[in-house]
Order: structure tokens, then sequence, then C-alpha cells
């Protein structure tokens, strides 16, 4: 499958004006394409790991984290230093996500006793 750029810098951009419209059902589905297509550009797994954290929704931000972090290990390996940085955000956001999750699982379990 060939990715066409274009289209995906062209789907972030209206992900932003959806987003700021209030459309997230719209913003994320453009996002989601960028993502399933392995974007070589944070914007959208940023957007999307937010937008999730916000809805409560710790399994989509946790994929998409992974799925950033999986993306940003092979700039890193091309040789785009540029991409180092981020790595390292994508990876301390996914230890908080990942540490919420076990957090709310052990108070859900602690209500249940």
């Amino acid at each position: 499958m060939e990715i066409n750029e274009n289209l995906q810098a062209e789907r972030n951009l209206k992900g932003a004006e959806f987003e700021k419209t209030g459309n997230l059902e719209k913003a994320i589905e453009l996002y989601e394409e960028n993502v399933a297509e392995s974007f070589k550009g944070n914007h959208p797994y940023d957007r999307l790991a937010t937008i999730y954290k916000n809805q409560n929704d710790l399994d989509n931000e946790i994929r998409v984290l992974e799925k950033a972090i999986v993306v940003y290990e092979e700039i890193t390996i091309e040789d785009r230093l540029e991409g180092l940085p981020k790595l390292f955000r994508f990876k301390n956001r996914l230890e908080k996500a990942i540490e919420t999750k076990k957090q709310l699982a052990k108070q859900k379990k602690a209500k249940l006793k």
C-alpha cells in the first residue's frame, strides 16, 4: 500500500478543525486513519492520546501510545535523531497511562470487597 503523505497531512489538519468545532468523532476517525498507516509525525498520536485520556478511555490511549513508540523507534533507527525526544515523551506518557489503569483497577477491586 502506497502512503500519500499529503493526504495524511490533510487528515491531520481536518482533524484539528473537527476538534475545534467539537466534532471529536470525526477527528478521531481521521487521526486513526493516520495511525493505521503509521504516520511518521507526532500529531495524530498526541491528539488521540489526549482525546482518549480526556474520555477516560485508557485502553485506546495505551494502544495509540504503543503504536507511537513503535513508529518513533523506527524513525530513530532511520537516523532521524529528532525523533528521540518524542520517543521518550511517548514512553513516559505510556507509563503514566498504564499506572493510571492499574490504580483504577485497584480502586474498582476495593469497591467490590
